[in-house]
């Protein structure tokens, strides 16, 4: 380009298109002047113009930079006005803000609630569904169980034997691992403790892919016989125990008499197979262990490229065939295989917790959508009422799209203060939460705000915007300036009201899901509270221990401890009486047995019944206040030795021996190739041992703690007043009797509170989502009837002036109220009606068509609705005639 050519281009820089078109006209007026300057010095037209093109070089090169220099200098500075005209949106909103705070309040306080439930809900759900498992590709990861036809469970375990057979076989898995676990006894320095403890086969860890955050984890000799006694540690018990001291790799500790060398530790997030295992030793296998018809062991398999579950389960079925012909008394006796996912087959209320977390996430949404709708008719409200201001800005030149991104602006400086309340309230929401949540439901970490779930969380904030403020913005953008900027007149009114009347069923509708929801699962919730356990949980205090063989070995040795234990706390001062039972009733653990009458016992083993087993010390059932129906209780002179008795339950009583007395009638129980023939000397009531779930309870079968072994016990006692008041005296007790064993001692009622807390939560937080729901409701139909009043002020002046009363007047205004709410009403019981079978799946001993709950509901809107409208219908009652009439 030629070194005169001096002028500066103009900058069209709207687009690159722009931008290219106002290159060729600048270049083009350019070359022009060139050409008439060389002219008038006397070259011809045609050389005059060669000679220019020459003088500017490549023209399309010249035309490219240009381009590219507009492009981006333009870019630059739409940036620069549109962060110009961001900052000046955000200060104008703050600015109005300010000048509304009842309504910027408001709004706040209702989105904080939508945010902080829906934060809430998420974060609790977060470690148990949807926080990835602590292992290597764990979607690779199953479990497999049988199927047992007997029982009709479908975890039922593998003996060792059986382990190495469906290894060696397998072509689904590229490894298969097996664990079990129990209760230990830790003593040393730091003072006795009981832990629960799991023995896994050496490759667990390497099958998992799971790596010790210090030392090291199990190598494949120190599972052979005659390996190492090793253990690797939970990060929590070796902070809280050990105080995080790194030097304990290496060093012994005393578990259950045994020293056992501390190789490593396990990072603070792992955690299998759930939270209350705290340690973790190799199998080693020895003459028990190695008995084909001892099923201790659930095997966990990492699944081969290519191979699904179902095809898996498949293979494995076949395995299971073909044992079973080879070992008819053992593996012939299971039927089926189950293969699952392994955070399904680790969390056993797996079932009922994935169903109440879709219950409570359908609960949330309906909260957020309840707020979105309330404050979106708050800010059509306040819409109306900014007219004037709207309309003043459009004569001035601002577009529709300017003045919505203004108003779209306001609603997200509401959100994201509305978001921030929210999510600091789930914070200290989830502080309370963990405490209370047992570790024995396998859930990955603690209940907190991490970024999977702060991600949600902002996520729903910034959402909302769009949902509650996009339509109001919209149509406050769209305004008539005849009308619009005569002062006192609004061009809104009418649309406005229509639109929030519509809100406002909307709300209704929402909220009389969420109440209908919350008055069901408070009625489950009270239903479990009032059912019969067969028990009396208030006055006991229980107290767990286990003794170790090295200690105590022998079955004489072991019932000596328990005698003591029980004459000691027998005398502790609050306690009543003490007793000791082997499987507490409520602490999901049975035992079960086949059962049959002489008569019957030769009908095929599958076919005989199942009771649950357990063994009772003498006066176990009047220390738990379980009924005693017939008989006698186990005494003294039932010990080793002397004729095998058992005590029964009405259920089975009424199975056997529905017309005639149980009292010395023979019962054979136990494996049907070698069942122990005993006689009935008692009867007692029916006792809910497993769970809580509906249904008939079973027959349950008691035997005398001194005729059977055992080496863990549950240490029963009955007080005469707070149970909770007695736990420090009865470790204390008991620890007197033997200070190197490890005591967990908690009362009953805990127990029983954590089988009711699935309903308790769910019931919780439906109960509070309902309030607030309710609340959020009643503001909206109330502030809809107050703002309809307002715009209906000449017409009720009217009324009153022909001579209406103020009692008809407040029947208007209210009436108003009630028919907004029926429609709501209609809409929302029809809603809950729909999504009842949804949550059936949770109620207890409820219908979700509960007649009296869905008429409570529709009482309680109907209050509301009138209630919330009388205030606006008073007002309304006063109006002067004069002063409207004189203001038109």
């Amino acid at each position: 380009m030629a070194d005169h050519f001096k002028r500066a281009f103009r900058l069209d820089r709207s687009s690159r298109t722009d931008a290219r078109t106002a290159v060729d006209d600048e270049l083009a007026h350019h070359v022009e002047l060139c050409i008439e300057e060389l002219v008038e010095a006397g070259w011809e037209a045609d050389d005059a113009q060669r000679e220019a093109l020459r003088q500017f070089g490549d023209m399309e090169e010249t035309k490219a930079y240009c381009e590219d220099m507009q492009t981006r200098r333009g870019a630059v500075e739409r940036r620069t006005m549109s962060a110009d005209e961001l900052w000046q949106d955000l200060k104008y909103a703050l600015r109005t803000l300010r000048k509304a705070p009842g309504y910027a309040g408001l709004v706040v306080v209702t989105l904080a609630f939508g945010v902080a439930a829906n934060t809430t809900i998420f974060s609790l759900m977060n470690p148990y569904l949807f926080r990835p498992l602590p292992y290597e590709s764990p979607a690779e990861l199953v479990q497999i169980n049988q199927a047992n036809p007997i029982t009709g469970w479908d975890m039922d375990r593998f003996s060792y034997p059986q382990y190495e057979d469906w290894k060696a076989r397998t072509r689904a898995f590229s490894d298969v691992a097996a664990y079990t676990y129990g209760s230990a006894n830790i003593t040393g320095n730091e003072g006795p403790q009981q832990v629960q403890a799991a023995h896994l086969t050496a490759n667990m860890f390497d099958l998992l892919g799971a790596r010790a955050a210090l030392g090291r984890t199990f190598l494949a000799e120190e599972g052979r016989p005659g390996g190492s006694q090793v253990v690797v540690l939970d990060h929590g018990l070796w902070q809280r125990r050990y105080a995080g001291d790194p030097g304990l790799i290496g060093r012994t500790i005393n578990m259950d008499g045994v020293q056992r060398t501390v190789i490593g530790v396990m990072p603070e997030d792992f955690n299998f197979p759930f939270g209350g295992v705290k340690l973790w030793m190799p199998v080693q296998v020895d003459a028990a262990s190695a008995n084909r018809a001892s099923l201790p062991y659930s095997l966990i398999g990492r699944l081969n490229e290519g191979w699904t579950r179902e095809r898996a389960r498949a293979e494995l079925s076949q395995i299971q065939q073909e044992l079973g012909a080879a070992y008819p008394d053992v593996d012939g006796r299971m039927r089926g295989v189950t293969v699952k996912p392994l955070r399904e087959a680790l969390n056993f209320a797996w079932d009922i917790m994935s169903i109440s977390f879709k219950v409570l996430l359908g609960a949330v949404a309906f909260v957020l959508m309840i707020a979105c709708v309330n404050v979106a008719s708050l800010t059509l409200a306040r819409g109306s009422g900014r007219q004037r201001e709207v309309s003043v800005r459009a004569a001035m030149g601002a577009g529709r799209g300017r003045i919505v991104r203004q108003l779209l602006t306001e609603s997200v400086v509401l959100a994201a203060l509305g978001g921030a309340l929210g999510i600091g309230f789930s914070y200290w929401f989830a502080s309370v939460l963990n405490p209370i949540l047992p570790e024995d439901l396998y859930r990955i970490g603690d209940i907190d705000i991490d970024r999977t779930v702060l991600a949600f969380s902002l996520l729903v904030t910034f959402a909302t915007p769009v949902v509650f403020g996009l339509i109001p913005a919209l149509k406050a953008s769209k305004v008539d300036l005849s009308i619009g900027l005569k002062e006192g007149r609004s061009s809104a009114g009418l649309a406005t009201t229509t639109g929030r009347r519509i809100l406002v069923v909307a709300q209704v509708a929402f909220a009389v899901v969420l109440i209908t929801g919350a008055g069901l699962m408070a009625k489950s919730f009270a239903s479990v509270q009032n059912i019969d356990l067969g028990f009396d949980a208030d006055r006991i205090v229980v107290a767990e221990v286990l003794l170790p063989t090295n200690a105590y070995r022998s079955r004489t040795e072991r019932l000596g401890f328990v005698d003591e234990a029980l004459q000691q706390l027998a005398s502790t001062p609050g306690v009543v009486r003490a007793s000791a039972v082997s499987w507490l009733p409520l602490n999901h653990e049975s035992m079960s047995a086949q059962i049959a009458r002489p008569s019957t016992a030769s009908v095929p083993a599958d076919e005989w019944p199942v009771a649950v087993l357990n063994n009772t010390h003498p006066g176990y059932f009047e220390t738990m206040g379980i009924e005693l129906l017939e008989g006698r209780d186990f005494g003294m002179m039932d010990a080793e030795g002397s004729q095998p008795v058992v005590i029964v339950s009405r259920a089975l009583v009424n199975r056997f021996w529905p017309n005639e007395s149980p009292l010395g009638q023979v019962l054979l129980a136990g494996d049907p190739r070698d069942a122990v023939t005993y006689t009935v000397v008692g009867v007692v009531s029916n006792v809910r041992h497993g769970d809580l779930s509906l249904g008939d309870l079973g027959p349950q079968l008691y035997r005398p703690t001194l005729q059977a072994g055992g080496s863990r016990y549950f240490l029963v006692s009955r007080t005469s007043g707070d149970p909770s008041a007695l736990v420090a005296g009865v470790r204390e007790t008991l620890r007197g009797v033997n200070s190197n064993l490890s005591y967990a001692v908690r009362p009953m009622s805990g127990v029983v509170q954590e089988n009711q807390l699935q309903w308790s939560i769910s019931a919780v937080f439906l109960v509070v989502f309902g309030a607030g729901a309710l609340l959020l409701a009643t503001l909206g139909i109330y502030g809809l009837i107050s703002y309809s009043v307002s715009q209906r002020e000449r017409e009720l002046g009217v009324r009153i002036a022909l001579g209406a009363t103020a009692a008809q007047i407040r029947a208007i205004v209210v009436g108003d109220g009630v028919r907004l709410t029926v429609v709501g009403l209609v809409l929302g019981l029809a809603a809950a009606l729909a999504l009842g079978q949804l949550a059936s799946a949770i109620l207890y001993e409820v219908s979700p068509f509960d007649p009296m709950t869905l008429a409570g509901v529709m009482l309680l809107f109907l209050a509301v609705s009138a209630v919330a409208s009388l205030l606006p219908a008073a007002r309304a009652s006063r109006t002067n005639p004069a002063t409207v009439l004189r203001s038109e």
